[in-house]
């Protein structure tokens, strides 16, 4: 079985972003965004789902552990 894009994930809801997490895509890139702010950007090509939901996540979690 062929394995899911990053963006093939998003699209059938197959992604476990954190509240307030989304992505951003064009042809080149994928941007993952939290309140209008990019957190990471990966290539469309080499990206996986489980790489960007592990970026998210441990960014949301940096987060909540370290309030501004």
């Amino acid at each position: 079985m062929e394995k899911m894009t990053v963006l093939e994930a998003y699209r059938a809801g197959k992604l476990s972003l954190p509240p307030g997490y989304d992505l951003e895509f064009d042809a080149d890139m994928i941007l993952l965004r939290n309140d209008d702010a990019t957190v990471a950007a990966f290539g469309v090509a080499s990206a996986t789902p489980s790489e960007v939901t592990k970026a998210a996540w441990e960014n949301y979690t940096r987060g909540r552990n370290n309030p501004a």
